[in-house]
């Protein structure tokens, strides 16, 4: 059981139709025109986020700065045009089949009408999304990382790469709280294993059971990580309040913080140095190509 933030899915709906919506323009960027309606939506969020987290606000400066990323973006979905980048609608529909999982088909449709966007337009939006993640990923193939950069990053990092304590657990899910109840006091009086009793309950359609999975406790909300903590190894806790419903969970392992091996973080890090590549390179692009774009700013 993975805690999804909410607000995240939110500004995901944000981002994806900005360049979808439809009203008086903020800009033009080689004859496309950046909405005034996305503009807002945009900035409305961004404040409130800032605001979230106490943090000071240059209105002006945001505006500026939310304005080139729409501006940004436009620029490389048409280069991704003209390179043939697309996206199949299998993609798509993957996307958003897996924001329904997490959020549940209530909030989904909840988030579609509050920011008066359509099914449509998010598809369109989670389209130039993928495209864009493509063509950056196109300027620095995964091969361009080597095993002496991985290793030479590992070394010579000034802190060293710490593993949060962690615990190999698996959850039941239930939809009602008391459907969660029903089946603890249920197993405690059956004394039977976990694992068997909860897969009946599966099989039958009355729980959701999940593999086993290294998880943070952290990752969960502060009381749900305390509790888990406190659980032993081959015991069980709950229930707990889930993103869509309520969740019984067992531990089977547990590991103490520690410093990673370079083998645990070798991916990690060949991830960091590919992510910095490419950022780099799409960046310099980004600078040419911005002086040879006609972008007319009709922001006020």
């Amino acid at each position: 059981m993975m805690k999804i933030s909410v607000n995240k899915i939110v500004m995901f709906f944000i981002t994806v139709i900005a360049l979808t919506a439809c009203s008086n323009s903020v800009a033009t960027v080689n004859g496309k025109k950046i909405s005034r309606e996305a503009f807002n939506v945009h900035l409305r969020e961004r404040m409130e986020d800032y605001k979230r987290q106490n943090i000071s606000l240059d209105e002006k400066s945001l505006k500026n700065s939310i304005l080139q990323e729409l501006v940004d973006e436009r620029i490389a979905l048409d280069e991704a045009a003209v390179r043939n980048i697309t996206v199949s609608d299998a993609d798509v529909n993957q996307e958003i089949e897996t924001m329904k999982r997490r959020v549940g088909n209530e909030q989904f449709l909840k988030s579609l009408r509050d920011k008066k966007t359509s099914l449509d337009a998010l598809r369109q939006g989670i389209g130039n999304r993928l495209i864009h993640t493509k063509f950056i990923e196109s300027f620095v193939s995964d091969k361009e990382v080597t095993e002496e950069e991985t290793d030479d990053y590992y070394r010579n990092s000034q802190t060293p790469f710490i593993r949060p304590a962690r615990v190999l657990m698996r959850i039941a899910e239930f939809e009602s709280e008391d459907a969660a109840w029903t089946a603890a006091s249920e197993l405690k009086r059956s004394k039977e294993d976990f694992d068997i009793f909860m897969k009946k309950l599966a099989d039958a359609g009355k729980a959701a059971l999940s593999e086993y999975g290294w998880v943070t406790p952290d990752f969960f909300s502060s009381s749900i990580a305390a509790s888990i903590k406190g659980i032993k190894e081959g015991q069980h806790g709950g229930p707990y309040k889930g993103q869509r419903g309520f969740f019984l969970a067992r531990i089977k392992e547990k590991e103490s913080e520690g410093v990673s091996s370079y083998d645990e973080m070798k991916g990690t890090i060949k991830n960091i140095l590919l992510q910095q590549k490419r950022a780099a390179a799409y960046l310099q692009w980004l600078e040419q190509k911005r002086g040879a774009s006609k972008i007319i700013i009709t922001l006020k």
